[in-house]
């Protein structure tokens, strides 16, 4: 009986990473994951994609979503703004992870994501100006888990 006791302390010390809207362990290595406590009430976990079965068995309860990261790929978490000058200014076309609200700005043509953006996921708010914005942006969405809608202006 004492063992049992023992035990039950034991797991009522166990800690958790817990209440996290975005877990971002792209850079983590494998020997920080055999460290690593329970994962319970995260919205979306990024991880390397060879590592993402040893992060999966660290999981408790209620994790949305977990995410392969691409090297280079772009993470926009929080408020952030697109407009036509930064995506001119990319060399490459780039993968777009968003979770928190993306604009893409008025300047942005349809043109410009498709040349531009290479993938495109999004597990928050994403507003564009036109619907035209919309359908090029949808041709690069490789997972939509959140909303994308268009903010055109009343023309008078």
């Amino acid at each position: 009986m004492e063992e049992k006791r023992e035990e039950g302390r034991e797991e009522a010390k166990e800690e958790f990473i817990k209440n996290v809207g975005v877990l971002n362990l792209k850079d983590v290595k494998e020997e920080d994951i055999e460290r690593m406590k329970k994962i319970k009430n995260v919205g979306i976990i990024l991880a390397p994609k060879e590592l993402i079965g040893k992060i999966s068995a660290k999981i408790v309860d209620n994790v949305g979503v977990i995410v392969p990261y691409i090297e280079g790929m772009r993470l926009y978490i929080g408020k952030t703004s697109i407009n036509a000058d930064m995506l001119r200014s990319l060399d490459e076309p780039i993968d777009i992870l968003q979770a928190g609200h993306l604009v893409i700005e008025k300047d942005v043509t349809p043109e410009l994501i498709l040349q531009k953006i290479k993938s495109f996921r999004n597990y928050g708010k994403t507003s564009v100006p036109t619907k035209q914005n919309l359908g090029a942006l949808m041709a690069k969405c490789i997972e939509n888990m959140g909303k994308i809608e268009v903010e055109e202006e009343e023309t008078e």
